[in-house]
């Protein structure tokens, strides 16, 4: 029996390992992961729905809108039928608060709009609805890692 553990904890190993093999010849070979930022800016987010509801009388959804005066916004129909994309930038010369860092600022009002557009509400991990619970040293990670986590990332 420990023959056949050692086994597979080999075979997993070896999977793991040709697995980051691969990943870093595709990233080296395209020189992005996906997250790099764009040339000019940009940042996208497919929203599924009607374009014309999501700009509805001038207004967006209250997190973009907020930022709306500092960007450029551009809505464009999502491929195969499937909603349509909002695309957006922060306008040249704009200052944005000096403690915001522009990307994120942009990628959460995207985010959140998003939601707000397709749910009614931006959707959260915390608080808990079961309530709170004690800060454990792993959880305390996650916690951390979910209030970090909200302008980062791929959209």
């Amino acid at each position: 029996m420990e023959g056949k553990a050692a086994a597979a904890v080999g075979l997993g190993v070896a999977g793991v390992a040709a697995g980051l093999v691969a990943r870093s010849l595709v990233k080296g070979h395209r020189d992005s992961d996906g997250d790099a930022a764009h040339p000019q800016g940009w940042k996208a987010v497919t929203v599924l729905g009607d374009a014309d509801d999501f700009h509805r009388d001038g207004r967006y959804p209250e997190p973009l809108q907020r930022v709306a005066d500092e960007l450029e916004i551009r809505l464009e129909p999502a491929p195969g039928d499937k909603g349509f994309e909002v695309h957006a930038r922060v306008l040249e010369g704009v200052d944005l608060p000096p403690d915001d860092d522009p990307a994120r600022t942009l990628r959460t009002a995207l985010r959140d709009a998003k939601q707000v557009f397709e749910t009614g509400e931006v959707l959260r991990a915390t608080p808990r609805p079961h309530g709170e619970r004690p800060t454990t040293l792993l959880g305390g990670v996650v916690d951390a890692a979910e209030d970090d986590a909200k302008g980062e990332g791929v959209l």
